[in-house]
């Protein structure tokens, strides 16, 4: 008896494991090339974990394997490029991915994205749903735009949601969620009163879908000013902010929304304290301290990983702390560290493709350059494919600092966490961060290096 209940519980534990596996498994148009299936764990940070990672072979096959707790949108990086993929615990994909062949004169923003090809999926449609329910959607704002956006006419959303219906026939509750607050983030514009009605629909009473990539989104767009709205009056939420977190949670509970509503609640405080950190300086102690007693006395385990996440990444990047070291070439093949530069206060920039934006802020950063003179060291790291194109505008328009190849370090982009280009950061003599990330040259990256001269 005791053996068949040992054998009885082992294959559960089993089935219990797989029921978490996914596997993606594919070909790509780039052999050798790095690749690697990422999930965003945290939608609010938008944080990310890495869930497997290999190599494509010499004909550019891949096998991707490794595990999720709970549906997860995501993404399958190769190289610099990524292509979306929506996961379902248990099941696998097989995929084609094609990276277009860019021009390498094209602008930033003329770049060609990667295309994804879903072949098969054991996610019972999952995916598949949401992509034609994402066409279906986008469709109907398209011939219905001034109907929906000018004329305000709702009857056109009881139409989207019947053609969902009609076609697909949706079951799966991830993907109804997906699709609900799509939806209601077009009935937010259709209403015209400031979200009124889709907070009373959509969040207030409801649950919180931290894993809903559509949900999150309307969530930001939302409740983004939460702490400069009614009912919240400036000097009563300051002199309870500064009293401390009990006061401050007692001030903000004052509206019933947020009272009734303790989960939705703490994401908004959460989310709108990441702005105050962001947008006054002064208050980023007081706001980290904040950050931890929301952690401290919540019950939501979704709540300590964000707060969690939040502050890693304030302290990351807060001023200070130690910058990450690299070694590049530069174009003549020579090796070049960061830490090279340990006695000089350094401004890092990446790029990519060019454009008038990008070439505007070049012209400003070479103006700089002449006044900043040697205290202040530049450095310029672009990607592979991109170093012939700017080693030749270096060449033509004089510029004299280090011109970095990022090779095949895509790490590094990850690891200071640059997500669009140009980007910028300001680094402190002995390599330690002093602003992450800068305002760019053309904006006020010259009154924040003065400043810290």
């Amino acid at each position: 008896m005791k053996r068949i209940l040992f054998l009885l519980f082992l294959s559960l534990s089993l089935i219990g494991m797989a029921s978490n596996e996914v596997v993606v498994s594919g070909r790509v148009n780039a052999p050798g090339t790095l690749v690697r299936l990422m999930v965003y764990d945290d939608l609010l940070n938008m944080h990310e974990s890495q869930v497997a990672e290999t190599t494509s072979d010499e004909q550019g096959f891949f096998l991707l394997e490794g595990k999720i707790p709970c549906f997860l949108s995501g993404r399958i990086a190769v190289g610099l490029e990524s292509v979306d993929l929506f996961l379902t615990p248990g099941a696998s994909y097989n995929v084609a991915i094609t990276l277009p062949e860019q021009d390498p004169h094209a602008s930033y923003f003329e770049r060609q994205s990667p295309t994804l090809r879903v072949k098969t999926a054991s996610d019972r449609g999952a995916y598949r749903q949401i992509i034609e329910s994402e066409q279906i959607i986008s469709a109907y704002i398209l011939n219905y735009f001034d109907a929906l956006y000018r004329r305000h006419q709702y009857r056109y959303l009881d139409s989207i949601k019947a053609a969902i219906d009609a076609e697909l026939k949706v079951q799966n509750e991830n993907v109804k969620h997906q699709n609900d607050y799509k939806i209601a983030s077009v009935q937010m514009a259709v209403n015209a009163d400031g979200g009124k009605k889709v907070i009373k629909e959509f969040f207030d009473g409801k649950p919180v879908l931290y894993h809903c990539p559509s949900y999150m989104d309307l969530f930001k767009d939302l409740f983004a000013n939460k702490f400069w709205q009614s009912p919240y009056l400036m000097d009563a939420f300051q002199d309870a902010f500064w009293t401390g977190p009990t006061a401050f949670k007692e001030y903000l509970d004052t509206d019933p929304f947020m009272a009734r509503n303790p989960r939705l609640a703490e994401m908004i405080t959460i989310y709108n304290l990441r702005t105050m950190y962001y947008e006054q300086p002064t208050l980023r102690k007081a706001v980290k301290d904040h950050l931890k007693a929301i952690r401290d006395r919540s019950s939501y385990a979704e709540t300590k990983t964000m707060v969690n996440n939040m502050l890693a990444r304030f302290d990351r990047f807060a001023k200070g702390a130690d910058a990450i070291d690299f070694e590049l070439a530069d174009t003549q093949g020579n090796k070049v560290r960061l830490s090279d530069f340990k006695k000089s206060m350094v401004v890092l920039q990446f790029v990519e493709g060019s454009s008038k934006t990008v070439d505007h802020q070049f012209e400003t950063l070479a103006e700089l350059h002449r006044q900043w003179g040697p205290k202040v060291q530049l450095l310029t790291i672009t990607t592979k494919d991109q170093l012939t194109v700017w080693e030749k505008r270096f060449r033509e328009n004089h510029y004299d600092w280090p011109l970095l190849n990022l090779g095949n370090d895509i790490l590094l982009l990850e690891q200071y966490e640059v997500r669009t280009f140009p980007d910028y950061f300001i680094l402190l003599p002995g390599n330690k961060f002093g602003m992450a990330p800068a305002p760019s040259p053309d904006q006020t990256l010259s009154e924040y290096v003065d400043g810290m001269l």
